[in-house]
């Protein structure tokens, strides 16, 4: 157990989590073992960009708590409910997931984590007022952490209320930590909420920054792809592009988002034959995505590809339709 302990505070979770394991073989019912494999699992998690492995690595996590709980009930741990709502998040068990938010608010209601939880378990029960509340509740608790911020501005985006979302970072900015990683998060909230406001100037500013911060946070790359491109830089653009595509830690989503802004660039040179199969590679990906779909139908119809066009075109119709309200 020790060593155990010592591997999981150093950062090592692979170590720890084949120690854990181990000593579960021998005594099964140990409380601290399977709490600290459960920890460990989740840990590593936040570093797996591939889905399955990810998903993996919750169903392990979750093995471990539901045994702790189940051998200790009355336990009346938050976190241990904190990480078992992760869970069941991340495995999208919804009921689940709000059954155990609410325990561990219920439990320590002046936990920030365990109110963000709460708010992302409403969030998947589609009660998004409820999950504004609880999101809010969660950076009141702690006003200098931009991660909160976020969650309330990302669900206020969600409710398509833009201009409050600018308000309320406008209005709680001054409050976030001074720290390069707060105060990039920080203009990436702002980045977003811009450009959802179509300002497309002060958007580019704000990732501009939030790179400058944070070199090497990945999720900024593609934005700077992207930003570039609606700046109309493309070769700037396509610098961001490569660098996203060469980054280890480039997401599926990420990388897809570049691979159709490098097929829009090279729609704009007439290389219609070479743009293509990125947007095509993109669209596995961003399936449905208007601006991929719309680029890839204008594409196959330069290509003289009339009938792949006209099929794509009725079918991302049909998609647009069913979603309407």
């Amino acid at each position: 157990m020790p060593t155990l302990e010592q591997a999981f505070s150093k950062g090592d979770f692979h170590t720890a989590l084949k120690i854990g394991r181990k000593l579960l073989t021998q005594d099964p019912d140990d409380l601290q073992t399977l709490l600290m494999c459960g920890a460990s699992c989740i840990e590593l998690a936040r570093s797996l960009t591939e889905k399955g492995a990810n998903i993996g690595a919750h169903k392990e996590a979750l093995i471990y708590f539901e045994r702790f709980v189940r051998l200790d009930p009355n336990h009346g741990q938050s976190r241990v409910h904190q990480s078992l709502a992760r869970c069941h998040l991340v495995l999208t068990s919804h009921v689940k997931a709000l059954g155990h938010a609410k325990l561990a608010v219920q439990l320590d209601s002046a936990s920030a984590m365990a109110q963000r939880l709460l708010g992302e378990s409403w969030q998947q029960n589609g009660k998004s007022a409820n999950a504004l509340t609880a999101f809010k509740a969660a950076h009141q608790l702690e006003p200098g952490s931009a991660d909160y911020l976020e969650a309330v501005q990302v669900q206020l985006h969600k409710m398509r209320r833009f201009g409050e979302s600018l308000q309320y970072i406008e209005i709680h900015r001054g409050k976030v930590h001074s720290d390069p990683k707060n105060q990039s998060t920080l203009h990436w909230c702002l980045h977003v909420t811009w450009l959802s406001l179509n300002k497309v100037d002060r958007a580019h500013e704000a990732i501009s920054k939030a790179h400058e911060l944070t070199p090497d946070e990945p999720r900024f790359l593609s934005s700077l792809a992207v930003s570039h491109y609606r700046m109309g830089d493309f070769e700037e653009s396509e610098k961001w592009c490569d660098q996203t595509l060469a980054h280890r830690r480039t997401t599926p989503h990420a990388r897809a988002v570049v691979q159709r802004t490098k097929g829009q660039i090279l729609m704009h040179r007439n290389q219609y034959a070479k743009a293509k199969p990125l947007l095509q590679s993109a669209l596995t990906v961003l399936e449905g995505d208007g601006p991929t779909t719309l680029a890839l139908i204008s594409t196959l119809r330069r290509l003289g590809e009339t009938e792949q066009a006209k099929a794509l075109a009725n079918q991302y119709r049909k998609s647009v339709e069913k979603k309407s309200p």
